[in-house]
């Protein structure tokens, strides 16, 4: 086989060995034509060479893998059970006939992400067509910086008082 493309090549530096491949493609093209070596392998003295700095890994983490990292539900703002909920593209949100869209479909809109970050309950809301939960501060006291957050669709509420306001932790859950 190495018989059959066997070919020299004119260079600048003389005749050279190399394979040539030709493809014949009818009477109508030019036939394709590859040749593989041929190339000279000599030293050039006054070469100017053009280097290009390699690009450097600069460590940064992707705004996916931040999302994920923050462990906080993008809809109702829990911090258990995170999960990613991803559509296909963008325009799966676009459904005809539908009169409000939902929250979720709002926020990816808005940010032009396919995927979100929510919680368990969250994210079975969303598969199953129900509302999510969502987050509301109000004015607890006529106290200033203390209110409260109330998730719609929960029973669940977190006051926050000045006191716990740099310890997340210290938040006090109540029943209502």
């Amino acid at each position: 086989m190495r018989n059959t493309y066997r070919s020299t090549v004119h260079t600048p530096h003389g005749t050279m060995k190399c394979l040539k491949v030709t493809v014949n493609r009818g009477k109508d093209k030019k036939p394709l034509i590859t040749y593989f070596g041929g190339i000279p392998l000599r030293r050039q003295k006054h070469a100017i060479l053009h280097d290009i700095l390699p690009l450097r890994f600069d460590g940064s983490r992707n705004e996916l893998i931040k999302r994920l990292l923050a462990d906080t539900c993008e809809l109702c703002g829990a911090q258990e059970h995170c999960e990613v909920h991803h559509i296909r593209k963008l325009a799966d949100l676009k459904v005809k006939g539908r009169k409000e869209k939902p929250q979720w479909v709002q926020r990816m809109a808005a940010r032009q992400r396919k995927t979100l970050v929510v919680c368990r309950d969250c994210h079975n809301a969303i598969h199953a067509g129900r509302p999510t939960r969502q987050l509301v501060q109000v004015q607890v006291t006529g106290e200033p910086r203390e209110t409260e957050t109330l998730m719609r669709g929960s029973e669940r509420a977190v006051i926050r008082s000045p006191e716990t306001w740099s310890d997340p932790r210290g938040w006090e859950t109540k029943v209502l």
